[in-house]
């Protein structure tokens, strides 16, 4: 096919690929509707560089994949240690290094090729997101294909696409259809109109060929007719073949389909020559994806079941290790042992990879074929549950495991009943079942106790500790220093990991360095490949690091967690994390982006408790701006916290809620909330004691905390209000600075109160401060907000715009004052304004966001 309308998309790989050479990886996301042309645009390039070394891998659609069947490719064209280690079932992680190392070894440009990205499974798009994160110091250029039209809002290829496309070394192209000159001249020489060619194949290059191929035919409707037409020509044994290997794989293992039609190798020859396949080195492939399923799609069910069987057989014969492969051919093939024999080893050996998706599916297809022994059904439920919570689907996480407990308890395996109910009891925490989440772990201790040192009844009493922390934490930490015993005997490090993080959190609620214990237990974790609990780790100590304000120290916490969750397809722990890095956001002013990444959250299949978070933050978005639906938002999040029975929860829930109501001006709402959050506060919930204390004192004009109150809120409750807000602008928590201006009486205060509210964008509470300041008698009440300083994108104040423009240069503050003929104390006001409304606790960090953002010139 003429390649034409690429001369720039060309010229842009060919640069990235210069780049490349010089040891400055690219990887470049090629996009575009099936039959664009993608392909061809990366077969030109080749053609171009073919001094690289090249190695292409390509997803497939057809049926649950193999994971990683990109790199299994790739691996085979590029061999050494790589091959070894795919061959050799290592480790996913370590197989991940092996291509790192084997492109760091590389001596000029290696162009690594993955097509067809949207059917990769999850392990493929986390060797994309660990590359996309290294390739700056190898001499690749990683070329990804994929198509950009069937993608849903919640595609698991849309989100790692915008976090790969945020990545400095990435590069996107996006391939357009032919323009309708382009089409014309293809159409040069045929018998078609340009016009009616162009209007029937949208400018599509693949349909435009494939209906070019058969002139004096009918124009067909779709490529699918291109295709067939062409298939009609061949001999029975060549479309045989086809049929076969249309019902297998993308790329054509033409010995196998060999073997199963019963045909010469020597009729692969024909499909080639009729455009159907394309060889690839020593390989072959179906030409395009739309030609494989244009095929598949009028295979009859009775020679579909037939051609299932006969792949079957030849696989088994040629002892195929690929068991999602088998287990698809085994479905089809209405062969249930044989499901049941390869689904849960596809299951297993994908959960091993990081794939957990694919995991399930393959538990999925092994539960259509529920096998007759009791105890094997119970292993399959108990390995699809363990999955379904890792990727953060609880509703059948629950039937699974009540199904395997039911089981366990016919059979009298009361060791793996107490197992189930530990973790049936997690199970029905995430879906916010407090009662049955109670009794669930009740029993588990139950029926565990009498039995020994046991891993789950450690990790149950690790839990139930905290249940006596109102009355004795000392027996708290005892109840924790018995867990810790016990994993310490039972050596199992998943065990200890989770022990060690429940002992951080009663550092935590002890008012202690919880720290320590929690980088052991992530420690832990990493060493012994427990991904469940790394991700806990990550999620638990970003948590807590927000919750005490601590932003500039939890960062890298929520960067490197972020990462792992998300290339091991961990959503539980990744939801999490997003959940309060959304209120970490919202703390710090960043109203847009901690919005943006609640109904990101919102829009997922999250739990309900790791909804709670979200849902808070997008309501009192809203609420502070003004607008409306914060309710809307948030009363699920309050009935869900109810349901769960949690002080945390409830008190988090309704205090968001009483500011809402606050903010609306409905004060007897608020304090209804306020006094259901008073009547469920316990000595645990330390930090939400103190908010609960403010927001009394600010409604009541009395507060009432648990026990003595940490940081600015105690400066609060003192009735220094000028100071707390001091206090809250070094945190970099602009909008609790204002709140504690509005709590004061001051006119001044007031006024300022005002400014800054305005200047964020909380027109709700700039409102609320104009009423009271109405109230008090105060004159002259400020009536808006300046339009220059709603136009900023960051709500910057025109002074502290320029304010930061100096900052940008190297300018002291002192240097400032003298240019700006200000004080140097107004100067340091404004310098804590900006870094606040920036998200930055440095001079430094506020420089670099500002270049990065576009809000002042990038340094030359």
């Amino acid at each position: 096919m003429t390649l034409l309308e690429r001369e720039s998309q060309l010229g842009s790989l060919l640069q990235y690929a210069d780049e490349a050479r010089a040891r400055s990886g690219r990887l470049v996301l090629i996009s575009g509707e099936a039959g664009v042309g993608k392909s061809s645009l990366v077969e030109e390039l080749q053609r171009r560089l073919s001094d690289a070394t090249w190695a292409w891998g390509a997803c497939d659609g057809l049926f649950t994949p193999r994971p990683l069947a990109p790199l299994h490719d790739i691996a085979h064209e590029l061999g050494g240690a790589l091959l070894d280690a795919v061959r050799g079932g290592a480790h996913r992680d370590l197989v991940f290094d092996a291509v790192l190392q084997t492109l760091h070894a590389a001596d000029d440009l290696v162009v690594l090729v993955v097509e067809d990205v949207q059917w990769a499974d999850e392990a493929t798009l986390d060797l994309l997101r660990f590359l996309g994160r290294r390739v700056r110091t190898v001499p690749v250029l990683l070329v990804v294909t994929f198509r950009d039209d069937a993608m849903a809002p919640d595609d698991s290829l849309r989100v790692a696409l915008g976090e790969l496309a945020g990545q400095r070394y990435t590069r996107r192209i996006d391939l357009p259809p032919l323009s309708e000159m382009g089409v014309r001249r293809l159409a040069e020489g045929s018998s078609y109109s340009p016009a009616e060619l162009y209007q029937l194949t949208g400018g599509n290059p693949f349909f435009v060929v494939e209906v070019l191929a058969e002139p004096g035919t009918e124009v067909p409707s779709s490529a699918r007719d291109a295709v067939l037409a062409r298939a009609a020509r061949l001999s029975d044994p060549a479309r045989v073949a086809l049929d076969l290997a249309s019902l297998d794989d993308w790329h054509v293992d033409a010995e196998l389909v060999a073997e199963a039609g019963r045909v010469e190798l020597g009729t692969f020859d024909e499909l080639v020559s009729a455009g159907l396949l394309r060889a690839e080195g020593d390989a072959l492939r179906f030409r395009h994806q739309l030609t494989r399923r244009a095929v598949e799609s009028v295979v009859p069910p009775h020679r579909r079941l037939a051609g299932h069987k006969a792949l079957l057989t030849a696989l088994t014969t040629q002892v195929c290790d690929d068991e999602a492969r088998l287990a698809y051919h085994a479905e089809a093939a209405g062969e249930p042992d044989l499901v049941r024999r390869y689904a849960p080893a596809a299951a297993r050996r994908a959960a091993e990879l990081g794939a957990h998706r694919e995991a399930v599916a393959q538990y999925e297809r092994a539960l259509r074929f529920i096998p007759d022994d009791p105890r094997e059904r119970a292993e399959l439920y108990d390995g699809y549950a363990d999955i379904l919570a890792l990727v953060d689907r609880w509703p059948a996480a629950a039937d699974a495991r009540q199904d395997a407990i039911a089981i366990w308890q016919e059979l009298g395996e009361v060791r793996r009943e107490g197992h189930d109910q530990r973790k049936l009891s997690s199970v029905m925490w995430r879906l916010c079942r407090g009662p049955e989440s109670v009794a669930a772990l009740a029993r588990s201790i139950e029926v565990l106790e009498p039995l020994g040192d046991d891993i789950e009844l450690a990790r149950g009493l690790s839990t139930v500790a905290f249940d006596h922390w109102e009355d004795d934490p000392e027996l708290t930490g005892s109840i924790l220093l018995r867990a810790q015993e016990m994993a310490g005997r039972l050596g199992d490090p998943a065990l200890r990991s989770d022990v060690l993080n429940n002992y951080a959190f009663f550092q935590f609620l002890a008012r202690r360095d919880w720290l320590p214990p929690m980088r052991e237990a992530l420690a832990v974790a990493l060493e012994s490949g427990s991904e469940g609990q790394a991700g806990r780790a990550y999620a638990n100590a970003y948590t807590f690091f927000a919750a005490q304000y601590r932003f500039a120290e939890g960062e890298r916490w929520w960067r490197d967690g972020i990462a792992y969750c998300d290339e091991r397809d961990i959503a539980t722990f990744g939801t999490c994390l997003r959940g309060h890095r959304a209120i970490a956001l919202l703390d710090l002013g960043r109203w847009d982006e901690a919005s943006a990444l609640a109904e990101r959250v919102l829009a997922s299949e999250a739990s309900p408790v790791n909804l709670l978070t979200s849902q808070i933050t997008r309501s009192l978005v809203l609420a502070r701006r003004g607008q409306p639906g914060a309710l809307e938002v948030l009363d699920p999040g309050v009935a869900e916290a109810d349901n769960l029975g949690e002080s945390e929860w409830i008190a988090s829930t309704r205090l968001a809620r009483a500011e809402i109501h606050w903010l609306e001006g409905r004060d007897d709402d608020a304090l209804a909330d306020v006094k259901v959050a008073r009547s469920v506060m316990d000595r645990m919930g330390y930090l939400l004691d103190a908010q609960l204390s403010v927001w009394e004192l600010r409604l009541l004009g009395e507060a009432s905390p648990l026990s003595p109150c940490p940081g600015p809120w105690a400066t609060s409750l003192a009735g220094d209000h000028a100071g707390a807000a001091v206090h809250w602008e070094r945190l970099g928590c602009g909008y609790y600075s204002a709140l504690c201006l509005y709590d004061s009486c001051d006119q001044v205060h007031l006024r300022e109160a005002i400014t800054r509210f305005e200047t964020m964008g909380a027109d709700a509470a700039a409102q609320r401060s104009r009423r009271k300041m109405k109230n008090l008698g105060h004159r002259a009440v400020p009536t808006g907000a300046r339009a220059s300083t709603r136009r900023h994108p960051l709500g910057l104040t025109r002074r502290e715009n320029e304010v930061l423009l100096l900052l940008c240069e190297g300018l002291t503050n002192e240097e400032i004052a003298e240019r700006l003929v200000l004080s140097t104390r107004t100067v340091d006001h404004h310098v804590s304004a900006v870094l606040g409304k920036l998200g930055v606790t440095s001079r430094g960090a506020a420089a670099a966001h500002a270049r990065q953002t576009g809000l002042v010139p990038a340094a030359t």
